[in-house]
């Protein structure tokens, strides 16, 4: 297992994914549109033996009541972890791309994101993680 600069520890369930959406990269290039993407990498991910689902929805949540709701592109199991994916297909990763994930994070109650662009070469990768603010 590898820390990240700040000294998390991603395990090995963040490495096979990433490990996949390499493959998927390397296999179909930087030109596709985000959603065949998403299709190859359900491929990817079976043949790893991982579990996952796809489009899951997320609750927005304001003092008790649910007023939205949001669909994260992948949740994903296995190493005795759990983690969601949010995939693009964009020349970079944006800052409301990241914005995003942090959202599904904190009102999905998730510890770790990949968010993963295909667009980028070589592949772009931000984990971002959920932790409690300190007061």
């Amino acid at each position: 297992m590898s820390n990240s600069y700040k000294g998390y520890d991603f395990g090995p369930l963040s490495h096979a994914v990433i490990g996949a959406c390499i493959e998927v990269q390397r296999r179909l290039g930087v030109h596709l549109m985000e959603v065949d993407y998403q299709r190859a990498l359900t491929i990817e991910l079976e043949k790893r033996g991982l579990n996952f689902k796809r489009e899951v929805h997320i609750p927005i949540v304001y003092d008790g009541v649910e007023i939205t709701e949001r669909r994260v592109d992948f949740v994903i199991w296995g190493y005795g972890g759990e983690l969601i994916m949010e995939t693009k297909a964009a020349s970079a990763i944006k800052p409301e791309d990241i914005e995003q994930c942090l959202l599904y994070l904190h009102q999905g109650n998730y510890g770790l994101c990949l968010l993963v662009n295909f667009g980028q070469k070589p592949l772009g990768i931000k984990r971002l993680m959920h932790t409690e603010a300190i007061v």
